[in-house]
């Protein structure tokens, strides 16, 4: 969906705003920075209950067109639904606000860079010579040293962020700041509760990180988080249509299959442009990874058969003619995948290296997570924890020996206490979330007293908000509205069924031969299947999947 789309719905009720503030809030008189905002007015004016914020995490995502995206699509919810209708309310009575957090998109940016080349990376989970670990650790080293470099970057932390949040509520008139923050957004969602609960309103932290922990922790939570979406959902999907995908039967034989791929191909499917591990973010890209899997199975034939070649000119014919499957669909979509992972695989074959560049993106991830919370920073320890990742989650275990924290400087901020009173807060967390996992977030909705939390069972995509259920949608929507929360502490709602499946099947069980579960507590659609509605569904969980924590490998 184009964003233009959405623009000419909303109109003139959408108003974009830069707001100076302090380069550093304890020290105003170091200078300025810019904080840029994107508001949609509330479609009955009357009606305005306040605004509500939106991040789409990160740390580094950009969630300025967040808001506009969320009027757009609240706009259209079925107001005969009682999901849709409630949804409908938000966007009549609430400014949608999105934003550029300090160092991103349209606020003042941070990037780091130097004209230094990094070591070319062989796979991290499965190439752990000393060659290849030198490789990580001076590239983490590079990072680190390129954005120590920028003047600004001390100054780009979650706690700086968190008090321009609290401005721009102020600047509104608001007396208390109403927000809705997914993965990262929900480690600056507590961090603000906690620094200024008089001013918290209504929350919902979605997809959440370890936030009463460090960064380290929620981090080295990943592997395991990552490897069992991968193996538990992605594999048995593939599995239960072997018909079309034929790497067999069982989660464990499409994983021997996998396993068989050459390290450059392995390597090659989680960083070329379309990656799989980016693929586990969202139910409707979970069910593309068999393409690419049967795409990687061809792809590596054509390696083993000609291991001589080196380039694009050689492959690319041999990729083109080869045949990928035998169903004529998932055959044409791997061999365009196949095509599209050329250049990377090329670039890793080759050792070809180029300067450290960082985005925005990769400048304010470095910097948040390194300037929140301290890090473990001797070498050795992350060596023997990416040794023994590679073995226990061989996904993407190798890779957190790359990380830039072992050549930061001290954090830049101190994590605020927890406040003797702090408002209830919403949170909302599916079962098998890869990025955010739960041995994370449940510890994390412990700590806050009074917090609610919303359990999406056998789910396995990043965040769920809004999932198009009345389990979920209904009781997240009537919070907003009215400060309703669910009576219980914890409440389950069951996952949809994938795309193209009927059932939803637990995770971490084989049903090749199996019965699945009925699809429980789905009601009727809050946004119905108008084209429209579903674009702009795709396109929110698009920019989630962009801006979510990533583990180091893409970065």
């Amino acid at each position: 969906m184009p964003y233009k789309v959405v623009k000419e719905a909303l109109g003139n009720r959408i108003e974009c705003a830069d707001v100076k503030v302090p380069l550093d809030w304890n020290m105003p008189a170091r200078g300025t920075a810019s904080f840029a905002l994107l508001r949609v007015k509330p479609a009955d004016k009357v009606a305005r209950q306040g605004s509500i914020f939106f991040n789409p995490g990160g740390p580094g995502g950009d969630g300025l067109l967040f808001g506009a995206i969320f009027s757009y699509l609240w706009n259209k919810a079925d107001p005969t639904t009682a999901a849709g209708a409630a949804l409908k309310k938000l966007s009549d009575g609430y400014d949608l606000i999105g934003f550029s957090p300090r160092g991103t998109g349209q606020s003042t940016r941070l990037t780091c860079g130097s004209n230094e080349e990094t070591s070319p990376e062989q796979y991290q989970s499965e190439d752990r010579s000393d060659a290849n670990i030198k490789a990580m650790l001076r590239n983490a080293r590079l990072a680190a040293q390129a954005c120590l470099k920028n003047p600004i970057t001390p100054y780009i932390n979650t706690d700086q962020t968190a008090r321009d949040l609290n401005l721009a509520r102020q600047l509104l008139g608001d007396s208390k700041l109403n927000y809705i923050g997914y993965s990262y957004g929900t480690w600056l969602g507590a961090w603000y509760a906690k620094l200024f609960p008089a001013q918290t309103g209504h929350f919902l932290l979605d997809g959440n990180t370890a936030f009463n922990q460090d960064f380290q922790a929620s981090f080295m939570a990943q592997p395991q988080g990552f490897e069992r979406a991968f193996r538990e959902v992605t594999l048995a999907y593939a599995a239960r249509h072997d018909d079309l995908f034929e790497l067999g039967t069982t989660k464990e034989a499409a994983y021997s299959v996998y396993n068989s791929f050459p390290s450059a191909i392995k390597l090659t499917l989680q960083v070329y442009p379309d990656s799989m591990i980016g693929a586990l973010y969202s139910d409707g890209s979970i069910v593309t990874i068999p393409y690419m899997l049967v795409a990687a199975r061809g792809f590596s034939a054509v390696v083993k058969a000609h291991p001589e070649l080196k380039t694009g000119e050689d492959f690319g014919p041999l990729l083109a003619a080869y045949t990928y499957a035998k169903d004529q669909t998932v055959n044409a979509v791997a061999g365009n995948l196949a095509l599209l992972m050329l250049d990377s695989y090329v670039g890793i074959v080759n050792n070809l290296a180029g300067p450290v560049e960082l985005g925005y993106e990769g400048s304010v991830f470095n910097a948040v997570v390194n300037n929140d919370t301290p890090w473990n920073q001797d070498p050795n320890f992350w060596v023997k924890y990416g040794d023994q990742a590679a073995k226990d989650f061989p996904l993407i275990g190798g890779g957190f020996t790359e990380t830039s924290a072992i050549y930061w400087s001290k954090p830049t901020t101190t994590k605020p206490a927890l406040p003797s009173t702090l408002p209830p807060i919403l949170m909302l967390q599916n079962e098998d979330d890869p990025a955010t996992p739960r041995e994370g977030a449940l510890p994390a909705w412990k700590s806050l007293p009074g917090a609610k939390l919303i359990f999406v069972d056998n789910e396995a995509q990043h965040t769920a908000f809004p999932y198009d259920t009345e389990c979920v949608d209904l009781k997240v929507a009537t919070f907003f509205i009215d400060g309703t929360l669910p009576a219980d502490p914890f409440t389950v709602c069951q996952a949809k069924p994938l795309p193209g499946e009927t059932q939803v099947y637990p995770v971490g069980q084989d049903y090749a031969t199996g019965t699945g579960l009925s699809a429980q507590g789905l009601k009727v659609s809050a946004f119905g299947a108008s084209k429209d509605s579903q674009d702009a569904l795709a396109l929110l969980r698009k920019i989630i999947a962009r801006n979510a924590i990533k583990p180091p490998t893409l970065r």
